[in-house]
């Protein structure tokens, strides 16, 4: 997958000691932590290699991939099919069919770039590709209630509030409620 769109461009995440360290900045950053992972949880270059390596190799059923803003890496954004993941996990979502639906999660891991709309491009790029090349009929994904600038974000994106999914999430030792918004592709494709 590549996506180019106005100064936003979303690739694959590479098997590369570049997209590694990238990663391990972004998974150490105390802002970025306070919102993605949790700040007890950071994920050094050991750590973020073991974590992401696999998906990279297709080891695993989630795609990885970094999108940039002007030629500069600035985020993550991972995507899966409901279907391809575990049934544990999957279950977490407590939809009754799972059939062609497809998780997201994403993060600006530099936080110079929060607040200016970059989220919204990027989401509303990924979930056009999931829909037209992946012949997606949803698209969810989890935000934590604590998150209200994620939720705005995928609010403009076409998102809307499905459920709330309560102590869903571990983080910082606590289990934190979590929204579970979703899309579908006969409200996103016009």
């Amino acid at each position: 997958m590549l996506i180019i769109q106005n100064e936003i461009r979303l690739r694959p995440m590479r098997d590369d000691i570049n997209d590694y360290e990238l990663m391990a900045k972004w998974r150490t950053d105390e802002q970025v932590l306070k919102y993605y992972g949790g700040r007890d949880d950071p994920h050094y270059l050991e750590k973020v290699i073991a974590t992401y390596q696999p998906r990279i190799q297709r080891e695993e059923p989630v795609i990885p991939c970094i999108f940039s803003y002007k030629n500069q890496d600035i985020g993550y954004l991972q995507y899966y099919c409901l279907n391809q993941i575990p049934e544990e996990i999957r279950q977490m979502y407590c939809l009754e069919n799972t059939d062609n639906v497809y998780g997201i999660d994403l993060f600006i891991g530099e936080t110079q770039y929060w607040n200016l709309g970059i989220g919204t491009q990027v989401l509303s790029s990924a979930v056009e590709f999931i829909f037209t090349e992946l012949q997606a009929v949803r698209i969810v994904i989890d935000p934590s209630v604590k998150n209200p600038r994620a939720i705005r974000c995928y609010e403009k994106s076409g998102f809307v509030k499905v459920k709330l999914l309560p102590s869903y999430e571990l983080h910082e030792g606590k289990y934190q409620d979590c929204w579970l918004m979703a899309i579908d592709r006969n409200k996103s494709l016009h």
